[in-house]
């Protein structure tokens, strides 16, 4: 059986360095008490494997103790928590993503200049909790066109998008938000690619992974929004489609009849994840 890799499959520039980061300080702070708030990256297995190099992962500030150091998730904080942070901690490392920072920048400044912000994406999300943060009085979070085109909007509109998004859904957003502002004779829409490079790369790579293959496998955390969406545009194009966390979930059933395997992988996703992936499908193949 042939085995295909999607192009940019595995840690993006954001969660390396995120990583790097993390276990250097931990490593640092051997014998201190440390605390990573939320998981500094949603895959599982790398949440343990910094537990194991000594940051304690947990879910509330609350949850740190006083003059302890803590370790911000690559998804980012509001600002009030990162103040909650300073004021209670020893020492603080911020680990966020710089293109969720630039978010954060940009949306301080459009809800400083008086305009609503509107974010596409998911509410429930870490990064999108963070972006609602600095997004000032009346900032609204939509997952898809249908919810944008009930919004009531201010004169000035700002629009941003989640880094991870799909960059089609996105634009049906921000064509909703358009049509009701110049239906409605608003004065203004200023509107941000924030969709980072490595995803939008990532999801063209998977789509046309999907074309050429007959069974695609994404490798991934199950609470990855970025891999999350990498199975649901693969879906769009082939019906043998299976997101794992681990190589040990694949099923030889499922490459049955089957003459070419792809895998793609989120941003979150180490390249052991992957490379174990790839050997589990060769070994299928062989038997």
């Amino acid at each position: 059986m042939k085995v295909y890799v999607a192009e940019g499959s595995g840690f993006c520039f954001g969660v390396k360095r995120a990583m790097d980061m993390a276990f250097k300080y931990a490593v640092k702070n051997r014998g201190k008490k440390v605390y990573s708030l939320h998981e500094i990256i949603h895959n599982p297995q790398e949440v343990v494997r910094l537990e194991k190099a000594g940051a304690r992962h947990v879910e509330k500030i609350s949850s740190i103790e006083k003059g302890a150091a803590a370790i911000i998730s690559t998804h980012g904080v509001t600002g009030l928590e990162q103040d909650r942070l300073k004021e209670k901690c020893g020492g603080v490392l911020d680990t966020t993503c710089p293109y969720v920072k630039k978010i954060h920048n940009i949306v301080k400044k459009l809800a400083d200049e008086n305009y609503q912000v509107i974010i596409a994406g998911d509410a429930d999300h870490l990064e999108v909790k963070s972006i609602l943060g600095y997004a000032g009085e009346g900032a609204v979070v939509v997952a898809s066109a249908r919810e944008a085109s009930k919004l009531k909007l201010r004169e000035k509109v700002g629009v941003v998008s989640q880094t991870t998004n799909n960059m089609a859904m996105y634009i049906e957003v921000l064509g909703e938000v358009q049509k009701k502002a110049f239906v409605s004779r608003y004065s203004e829409v200023r509107a941000f690619n924030t969709i980072c490079d490595a995803t939008k790369n990532r999801q063209a790579a998977t789509l046309e992974l999907a074309k050429k293959v007959d069974v695609l496998i994404i490798v991934g955390g199950k609470n990855s929004a970025n891999t999350k969406r990498l199975y649901e545009l693969g879906k769009t194009v082939l019906p043998w489609v299976y997101h794992v966390e681990t190589a040990s979930e694949i099923k030889k059933a499922w490459f049955a009849g089957k003459k070419a395997a792809g895998v793609s992988a989120g941003a979150s996703t180490p390249e052991k994840g992957i490379i174990d992936a790839v050997k589990r499908i060769k070994m299928i193949g062989e038997n």
